[in-house]
């Protein structure tokens, strides 16, 4: 299945982006970065990743998840990920980064997280 991104807004100015598909190294990943940049400039920077509809991701991917956090935090907003498949929890895990990157169970949960520290 193919890479896709909808972008939402939830409560108190949290950007939402449900993602869908596989996660490997492309366009479409590059496309990812160019919208949470664009979110940035824009001054969008609390952002919450719905990740229940990815079913894989390569270690580019990961890669791409980690800079966007950076990016997202150094522009003094959160960057939050939400609803992981255990394949995804899993992997993610291997390669050392759920330490890294701010997890959630459910994108209400990420959402709230973010609502309450506006």
């Amino acid at each position: 299945m193919p890479f896709d991104t909808n972008r939402s807004a939830a409560e108190n100015g949290v950007v939402l982006l449900t993602l869908t598909g596989t996660m490997t190294m492309g366009t479409q990943l590059q496309r990812f970065e160019w919208q949470i940049d664009e979110l940035i400039k824009s001054g969008q920077n609390r952002v919450v990743v719905d990740m229940s509809k990815i079913t894989y991701l390569d270690s580019s991917a990961i890669g791409v998840l980690v800079g966007c956090q950076g990016v997202v935090r150094n522009s003094g907003g959160q960057f939050r990920m939400a609803a992981l498949t255990d394949r995804v929890a899993k992997i993610l895990k291997l390669a050392g980064v759920d330490q890294v990157l701010a997890l959630d169970a459910s994108r209400d949960s990420a959402i709230a997280h973010l609502a309450a520290n506006a």
